[in-house]
């Protein structure tokens, strides 16, 4: 708002979400997700020299996500279940990760940005124990997966094992969120 001379104009910013009632698409999408059930073990693991296979100790972990199409609005729920580890477990962890691409003449430049990083496990866990995974979604550094020729917008999981020698096992999942 402009004022006279002698005072200062006023500015005011605002922040507003934009939030529309989901698509009968999406409302059937949603639906018909069944829960994601994966299981990590030493031979699940990719990425790891021929060399350091004897290295890797006996474990599987075994869990499941109540979906991998996520509503914004909802937490992100599942299981991880420690069958056997032979080694002690540091910690376990879950990693919310945005992947932005944008396409160009030569190819894509993708950036992955940490969004959220939450602790579920400290400690060596029980063995066959249920522990619970549950994850809210961070309001203001998460949107609707967005794909175009342009450019893509995507969120994955990490979730993380890290054992007392320090050693990490990752296993990835692909989410797609709406609202």
């Amino acid at each position: 708002m402009q004022r006279s001379m002698l005072a200062k104009d006023l500015k005011r910013t605002l922040e507003f979400i934009v939030e529309t009632e989901p698509t009968e698409e999406t409302k059937q999408m949603a639906e018909s997700q069944k829960p994601f059930e994966f299981s990590i073990s030493p031979d699940s693991l990719q990425n790891v020299r021929k060399q350091a296979r004897h290295k890797i100790p006996d474990f599987l972990f075994e869990g499941q996500l109540d979906t991998t199409f996520c509503d914004i609005a909802k937490p992100l729920q599942g299981t991880i279940t420690i069958r056997k580890c032979a080694v002690d477990i540091k910690s376990i962890e879950l990693q919310l990760v945005r992947v932005e691409t944008c396409s160009y003449m030569e190819g894509e430049a993708r950036e992955a940005t940490e969004i959220q990083n939450i602790q579920i496990a400290d400690g060596n866990v029980t063995h066959d124990l249920t522990l619970p995974i549950y994850m809210v979604f961070p309001r203001l550094f998460t949107c609707s997966t967005t794909k175009s020729k342009a450019f893509k917008i995507e969120f994955e999981l990490n979730l993380i094992l890290v054992f007392v020698d320090s050693h990490m096992v990752t296993e990835n999942f692909s989410l797609v969120l709406h609202r």
